[in-house]
């Protein structure tokens, strides 16, 4: 009951907000119909605008969004999970946000009034009633068990019963399709949720139960579908009723204005203009169905508001600026040469070249140059002018060369450093001071072939791999580290029978590997020194 006076509640407010809009020149809303309507239309002014989208700005509320309909109309819908706060265009909010925002027999669920017993809230076979929108499970009559789980039929007992309760709901004396539940030892009848009738004869099902359950744009109301839009005097008269997510919306058609509540006339442009919505000192003309506001002639400021004249004496007008004609103007339009700079003094321009140009003010002002091109190759171009690049450009101690007008810092051969900061002599220790050596390897000052200095990268004691690039642990550094049956070469546990070469015993010998050593000798039938050639045996 109190969720149906909330419900209410809405749509009086709903119908208040679009009467004081429509005196108020509102000319678009939406029809109050149903309590969780979540859609509104509003246009963005009470003219047609042309090509100006009503949406920007939203004249919607909070929690809602705004679309605009083939007839150019603003459309407030609520977001999910929200109904209108009176209506969309004051806003949006939860369906409820506490249980007792719920009737009795639901409660809130992600800001949603759902029922409580639905599937799911007891457990198997138990019996659940809603009260104060919780769940009441219970067993059965017959059944026993943890309700909230499930319930299970009560074996009968081993003595002979002689006075078994009698169930009130077998047989069955309810109606068709009804549903017979026991309180107080006393049958109750009840229809289905979705269903209706005398639940003493028959329950119907309904065609639904919530809006959504109908197809198209189509709306639940005592459990049937029907069209919003035909209920009679839904909308004013002359006004067009579309349904949208299952709501009628009211509005005047293409090019009608009115409250589409009450009636929509035809709109006649030329009353965009009368009265004139302009301002003083002002022109007003209806273009593309718009009143357009512009000051006359020399005047300027808001056409809306009003529009004045610029100015009537120099005084008026900003520094660098005199009056002319009602309107403040640069003396220094025109007066002075190309390149040339314009001072303003007393309403006169004086004109002068800027800092480290050349040439005449009154005609031509113009640099030395531009673009490094524009200097020889062994100079460059900073403020203007051609100058040695190599002036101030190097740090302490370092030599500098111009190529194509850029200066290049070096250090001297036998010198390191930064040749931008300051370059000092070469040492062995810069060999390896940013190692340049792979990961995991040890950097040494060394030689190359010519007697050159140069870092010598090595792996470190029990590391394989190439130093350049990166060093790894190896596998073993002792035979010892190995199984039995392998030796450690190179960091690197192998069968020690063979080699790059083939096998470490000689011709027709076999190899076995004891405690990490191979051992060789002649196959049985052969003879010789297996280390070196094993023969067959003669006779």
């Amino acid at each position: 009951m109190r969720l149906a006076n909330e419900m209410g509640l809405v749509i009086v407010s709903l119908m208040l907000l679009v009467g004081a809009q429509a005196q108020h020149g509102g000319r678009f809303a939406q029809a109050p119909f149903l309590p969780f309507s979540s859609g509104s239309v509003f246009p963005s002014s009470g003219r047609i605008s042309g090509n100006s989208d009503p949406c920007r700005p939203s004249p919607c509320g909070p929690n809602t969004s705004c679309s605009t309909t083939r007839n150019g109309i603003a459309q407030c819908r609520c977001l999910d999970d929200f109904v209108p706060d009176g209506n969309t265009i004051n806003g949006c909010k939860p369906q409820c946000t506490s249980d007792n925002d719920c009737p009795d027999d639901y409660n809130c669920r992600s800001t949603k009034c759902q029922r409580v017993c639905q599937a799911g809230a007891c457990g198997i076979n138990a019996d659940c009633d809603a009260r104060d929108h919780r769940a009441r499970c219970t067993c059965p009559r017959g059944y026993q068990g943890q309700p909230e789980s499930r319930c299970t039929k009560t074996p009968p007992a081993r003595e002979p019963i002689h006075h078994e309760p009698v169930d009130p709901c077998l047989p069955n004396p309810c109606g068709t399709n009804a549903d017979c539940t026991v309180r107080g030892e006393r049958p109750v009848c009840t229809c289905p949720i979705g269903h209706e009738g005398d639940p003493i004869t028959n329950c119907r099902r309904g065609e639904c139960i919530e809006a959504r359950d109908c197809a198209g744009h189509l709306t639940c109301q005592k459990l049937r579908c029907i069209d919003p839009c035909n209920i009679p005097n839904i909308c004013g008269r002359d006004a067009e009723c579309q349904t949208r997510n299952h709501q009628p919306i009211c509005s005047c058609g293409l090019r009608m204005v009115g409250d589409p509540f009450v009636s929509c006339r035809r709109f006649d442009p030329a009353e965009l203009c009368s009265p004139s919505p302009c301002g003083r000192n002002t022109n007003c003309k209806v273009r593309n169905d718009r009143a357009v506001c512009s000051c006359i002639d020399n005047y300027l400021g808001d056409p809306l508001t009003g529009c004045h004249p610029e100015c009537v004496s120099d005084s008026e007008c900003p520094s660098r600026m005199a009056c002319s004609n009602n309107r403040c103007v640069n003396p220094c339009i025109g007066a002075c040469g190309e390149g040339a700079l314009c001072d303003v003094i007393q309403g006169r321009a004086r004109c002068s070249c800027p800092e480290f140009y050349q040439g005449n003010p009154q005609s031509r002002c113009y640099p030395e140059c531009t673009a490094h091109d524009d200097c020889p190759s062994y100079q460059a171009c900073y403020q203007l002018q051609c100058v040695d690049p190599c002036e101030g450009a190097c740090g302490q101690g370092a030599e500098c060369k111009v190529e194509n007008h850029k200066p290049i810092c070096f250090c001297p051969k036998g010198y390191t450093g930064h040749p931008f900061e300051s370059c000092r002599p070469f040492t062995k220790e810069d060999l390896c001071r940013d190692n340049p050596c792979g990961t995991g390897a040890d950097c040494t000052p060394g030689f190359d072939r010519d007697g050159n200095d140069r870092p010598v990268c090595t792996c470190p004691r029990g590391f394989i791999g190439n130093p350049i690039v990166s060093c790894q642990k190896g596998e073993c550094e002792r035979h010892t580290d190995c199984r039995d049956h392998q030796a450690c070469y190179a960091y690197t546990c192998q069968n020690p029978c063979y080699t790059d070469l083939g096998s470490v015993c000689g011709d027709n010998a076999e190899c076995t590997v004891k405690n990490n050593q191979p051992v060789c000798s002649c196959p049985p039938g052969y003879d010789g020194n297996p280390l070196q050639s094993c023969s067959p045996r003669r006779g």
